[in-house]
Order: structure tokens, then C-alpha cells, then sequence
């Protein structure tokens, strides 16, 4: 049994294979969006690159794309691609299709929380029975739980970037107010993602009298090598992600724990320690005793994507989202 993997963002397409559920990847491959009009240029580009007899053995293919994804339409967003998912399916080797939120593929792929290269940020003592939290800044805020069934994990899939903003300090209460002038309804995801460490840079900047036009690598670049407002807007940052992965803790009741994933705080690690993340985590008024007990791991695999879609060929409480030839 062959499975075809997908992971569609809005700038790379990533692609593997893996003869199971639980087999390591093969055939890693990136490409750029961009070069191709059509996501099936893309698959047919990477079926290329393998030997026919390798791509004849496909039996299923799994794509996480960040976009939503119920309807038959699928609109990938901050990229060009629409598809329709039967007409997919009849161009691709295989006799099934399965189409996931990268997000909702990203929380798959944390099923252990301990593997692929995580790294412990806190300490606790995590409930095996409880849900896990999986929380990941990049392009946007995405926001899932794994809760444990009999029948395997049941991810949540909703949109948890899109909560309204909670600030906790002054300095917050002053960001929120600057993004005010320019949005009626202001989100987490205004502040924690790579358009919102852009936006705390601008504020900070602003304060300053000056005009912050640094994107979003550029900031964390420069945060991480020294001291000044590119360092002040990065553990802002932190600090709000403290507070949403907080909420959502005791929202979702995530006893066993939360991984953070996503593309902008492992670039971020070296300043982890001194930010305000775990005090943010931590102190949550009649709820700190048992705050202090949570673990929270740090996701470096740029292949999670990858894993979490070849999990989601095998997930029972996905199966009703599998098309068929």
C-alpha cells in the first residue's frame, strides 16, 4: 500500500511517499506554486521525478492545504490554485482522495507529542486521556485539538486565529487601539503570525516616531541577533501567543499538554527563555496551580504537514471525507 502525500501553502507545495500508515516518508520534494498554473501541473511535475512502476503502486493520496475545505470547490488561499476535488481525483493515480486544513494535518502529525525532533519548552505531567492543544503561527494562526477516542484521534478543526483579541497589559491595550485605526474587528492572528509580528513592528516603530517597513523574516532575523525594537516586537509576540495558547487550554481542556508548531517561533527559539511565553501560560489566576502542571513542546519538522495528511488517510473520524473512484 502506497500513499501519495500533499502539503499546499501559499508560496511551496511539498510532496512525499510512504508505504503506510506509519512508514517513514520517501521522495521528498518541494516546488514553488508559482511555476504552475494548476495544482495537477504540480503532481504531474513530481510523478515525474519518480520511477513509473513507484507511481503505478499508488493507492490513495492525501493533500493538506491551506484553505478551507469542505465544499467541492477548493480555493487554496494566498495562492492562484482553485480545484475541484472528483476532477482531481480522476487525474490522479490512486482510487481515493482525501482533502484536509493544513492545520487540521498539522495537529495529526503531533499524535506524540515527544517525537519528530519536538523539543520540551515546559515541563509538566501530561493526561494521556485529555486533548492535546496544537497552536502554530506562520502565514496565519492555526488552532486545532487532538481529542483521544476509541476509534483514534478526533481533530478539531476550526479557526481559532479568528478570536477576538484578549490584551493583558498596557502595552497590549495600546497595540490593539493602533490596529483599531485600520480594522473594525481585530484578531489574534493580527499579532501572531508573520502579518502580525509586522504589525506589533509598526507599532513599536510608530511610537518611536518612526515607519517600520521590515517584513517578516527580516524582523526575526533581527531580533534573534540583537537588542532594539525588532527583539521588543518578537517577544510581544510571544507573550500574546502565551495568552491565546492559555485560553485555549482551558478552553479545549488540554490537560495533556500543547505543541506549539508552524514556521515562526522555532526561527524565534533563542529568545524563548527571557520572553514572556511561559508566564503568559502559566499565570492564569485561580487556574495558575493547575496551569503550572501543563507541558508545552516546540515542533521544528517542516514535514509535519507531510505526516499529519498520510495520518489522515487512516483516521477513522476522517474516512467520511475520503472520495472514491
Amino acid at each position: 500500500m502506497t500513499f501519495l502525500v500533499s502539503d499546499v501553502g501559499g508560496t511551496n507545495v511539498r510532496f512525499a511517499l510512504a508505504d503506510g500508515p506509519s512508514s517513514p516518508l520517501t521522495d521528498i520534494h518541494s516546488l514553488k506554486c508559482a511555476d504552475f498554473a494548476e495544482i495537477g501541473d504540480a503532481f504531474t511535475a513530481y510523478l515525474a521525478t519518480l520511477d513509473a512502476d513507484v507511481a503505478a503502486r499508488v493507492e490513495a493520496v492525501a493533500i493538506a492545504v491551506a484553505a478551507p475545505v469542505n465544499a467541492r470547490m477548493v480555493n487554496v488561499t494566498n495562492n492562484h490554485w482553485c480545484f475541484d476535488k472528483p476532477d482531481l481525483l480522476a487525474a490522479l493515480p490512486g482510487n481515493r482522495l482525501l482533502v484536509v486544513n493544513d492545520f487540521t494535518a498539522q495537529a495529526l502529525a503531533q499524535a506524540d507529542p515527544c517525537a519528530h525532533g519536538n523539543v520540551q519548552l515546559l515541563a509538566g505531567t501530561p493526561d494521556p486521556k485529555a486533548p492535546l492543544l496544537v497552536i502554530g503561527p506562520g502565514t496565519g494562526l492555526g488552532v486545532s485539538a487532538l481529542i483521544p477516542s476509541a476509534d483514534g484521534f478526533v481533530p478539531i478543526e476550526g479557526e481559532g486565529g479568528h478570536i477576538s483579541f484578549a490584551p493583558r497589559s498596557d502595552a497590549e491595550r495600546a497595540l490593539d487601539a493602533f490596529i483599531r485605526m485600520e480594522s473594525d474587528y481585530v484578531s489574534v492572528e493580527h499579532f501572531v503570525s508573520g502579518a502580525g509580528l509586522e504589525n506589533i513592528y509598526r507599532f513599536l516603530t510608530s511610537t518611536n516616531g518612526e515607519s517600520g517597513t521590515l517584513n517578516a523574516p527580516e524582523i526575526g532575523a533581527l531580533a534573534v541577533s540583537e537588542d532594539g525594537i525588532a527583539r521588543a516586537a518578537a517577544m510581544m509576540m510571544l507573550g500574546i501567543l502565551g495568552t491565546v495558547i492559555a485560553n485555549n487550554i482551558l478552553t479545549f481542556g488540554c490537560w495533556r499538554g500543547a505543541v506549539i508548531a508552524g514556521g515562526i517561533v522555532p526561527k524565534l527559539a533563542p529568545l524563548i527563555e527571557a520572553s514572556p511565553l511561559a508566564h503568559r501560560i502559566r499565570n492564569i489566576g485561580s487556574y495558575t496551580e493547575l496551569m503550572a502542571d501543563i507541558p508545552v513542546w516546540l515542533a521544528p519538522d517542516p514535514y509535519a504537514g507531510l505526516r499529519g495528511a498520510q495520518a489522515g488517510l487512516v483516521n477513522a473520524h476522517l474516512a467520511p471525507r475520503s472520495l472514491t473512484v
